[in-house]
This record gives structure tokens, sequence and C-alpha cells, in this order.
């Protein structure tokens, strides 16, 4: 993602949801010491890409970062073990009145205390971390058989790194439009160009967007 004339960044995940909320989730393994400051830059790209010139304001969708720590991102609160900080923006002199500002910085530090947290949280923090579980969580049991998935798969993986780079890029550009199939017409429709452009690295040739879309019945 760009800010235009400003700095570009490579996001871990970036999703929406049926309804065009917006969400992002990093992994920091080293401690750089800018968790909120990077969170916030974050906030402020998705949000930005939410509206187009002919929107109003109160057409922003909630929007979502979310940051798994290998470490405490907030060393100095009274609790630097806690696992989940939400933050949010409040009226100071009136710390209980919420702005509700649609959107969400949330903080996982992946080294708290498991014990506070709810069994799905806490199976899939030690699924993360390749720890034993606990306690029977589903989501962590599902996260562990797709893992085993994975490196069962040892054939395919091989078998992929002996092809030629063009032949990778277009597993890979297959994979992607297949993809864009499914979440671009969950879009609204005035966001569904812009993203299949963006599904092309907006090549200058638009015909490839266009055909996309029209060939899979893609209102736009």
């Amino acid at each position: 993602m760009k800010n235009v004339n400003h700095k570009e960044i490579r996001l871990d995940i970036l999703a929406t949801d049926k309804q065009g909320n917006k969400y992002n989730i990093e992994m920091q393994v080293a401690d750089e010491h800018n968790v909120v400051e990077r969170s916030l830059y974050y906030q402020s790209l998705l949000v930005a890409g939410m509206l187009d010139a002919r929107d109003k304001y109160q057409d922003i969708r909630q929007s979502y970062v979310i940051f798994l720590c290998l470490f405490s991102p907030l060393k100095d609160v009274q609790r630097p073990d806690r696992v989940i900080s939400h933050l949010e923006r409040r009226v100071t002199e009136e710390l209980e009145y919420s702005l509700k500002d649609r959107t969400h910085t949330i903080l996982l530090n992946l080294d708290g205390d498991l014990r506070t947290v709810n069994p799905n949280l806490r199976g899939f923090i030690q699924a993360l971390k390749q720890q034993p579980q606990t306690n029977t969580s589903d989501l962590g049991n599902q996260l562990i058989q797709a893992f085993k998935d994975i490196k069962a798969d040892q054939g395919k993986e091989r078998s992929y790194m002996m092809l030629t780079k063009a032949e990778q890029d277009e597993i890979r550009m297959k994979e992607r439009l297949e993809s864009a199939k499914r979440y671009i017409p969950r879009l609204r429709i005035e966001e569904r160009w812009d993203a299949a452009m963006e599904e092309f690295d907006y090549d200058a040739d638009k015909a490839k967007a266009k055909a996309f879309l029209e060939e899979n019945n893609i209102e736009y």
C-alpha cells in the first residue's frame, strides 16, 4: 500500500469482509519500539482507501489493524503481560466517552499470560508458537492440522520450486484471480474497478481488468 508521494509498505495480510470492513494483520517478531506508530500509519492507509470522490465521510466502514507481537508491545502499562490491548480514541476530559470512530487497533502480546484469554485465542497462540495445547480449542486444532497438511505436501513444494520463474508467476496469477473472483463481487460497485486493476498491478492495458470483470459477470 502506498500513500501518494509517501512511504510505501507491504502488508502481511489485507482482507475485506462482505460489509466492506477492512482488516490488516501483521506479525511482528522483533521489537523495533514502533508498533503504536506503525499501527497509526497502517490505520490511516486503510481508512484513506475506503472513500471515493463521491462518497460521504459517513460511508467509512470499520477498519481493524491487528499486530501479533512476540513481545509486550506496551511495556509501560500496569499489566505488560496482558495478551489483548484494544486501542481507541477517547475524550481526555471524559475517559468513559469513546468516539466510536470505527477504527480498531488491537495489539496481541503472544508472550502474555494466556490464562486470561478464552480457549480459542489461547489455542490459536499456542499453535502459532508451536506449543502443546493446554485446552481443547477448535481454532487451535484447525491451525495445527493446517500446519501438518503443509508439511506433508513436501512433494508439491519441491515440484513447484523446480518450475521456471515464468511458470511460477503464471501459477501465482491464476491463484490471485481465483481469489479475486470471490472477493471482488463483495466490494461496493465503485470499488470493484480499482480492485481489478490492482490484480493486474495497474497494467497500462486496462483491457485485462475489463475482460476479467466481464468474463466473471462482475458488475462495475
